[in-house]
């Protein structure tokens, strides 16, 4: 693997995550106005929007820069598998918190990252894990008033 391949795959991945946010995330799950002021949607299509452009624009140069294709990988493979672990682990969260809510969905992810990170004494994982979630959740629902998902 190269230096090219890395780029482009990234850029292709970058533009397609803008691409779905611009077009299914944003108008699915933010409400469209206020009634007043700057719509709650405008800052988050300008960063969609943005990040678009330079998904397709690092396509575009690592695709015109014929050097890449000599240079090696910038990262391991190893590295790149570590990291869809971690996004795998990170949409599993995401959907769980949808369906048990915030606590349990926290408690999981914490407990599988530090499992990730190398953690393998259940006590400092299930106390962390716990105590986090709940240090949480107390802050934002009890304390501050906003609900958590």
């Amino acid at each position: 693997m190269n230096a090219r391949i890395v780029d482009l795959s990234a850029g292709v991945l970058v533009t397609l995550a803008g691409l779905f946010t611009l077009f299914y995330l944003i108008p699915q799950h933010i409400s469209p106005s206020l009634g007043f002021g700057l719509s709650p949607r405008a800052f988050p299509y300008l960063c969609a929007t943005a990040v678009t452009v330079l998904g397709v624009a690092l396509v575009i140069f690592s695709a015109r820069d014929r050097a890449l294709a000599e240079r090696p990988a910038p990262v391991s493979r190893a590295a790149l598998k570590r990291l869809v672990v971690v996004l795998a682990v990170l949409t599993l969260v995401l959907a769980l918190m949808q369906w048990v809510g915030f606590l349990a969905a926290a408690v999981v992810a914490v407990a599988l990252l530090m499992l990730l990170m190398g953690e393998r004494r259940w006590l400092p994982i299930v106390l962390t894990s716990v105590g986090w979630s709940l240090f949480l959740w107390v802050l934002f629902d009890r304390v501050l008033g906003t609900p958590l998902p």
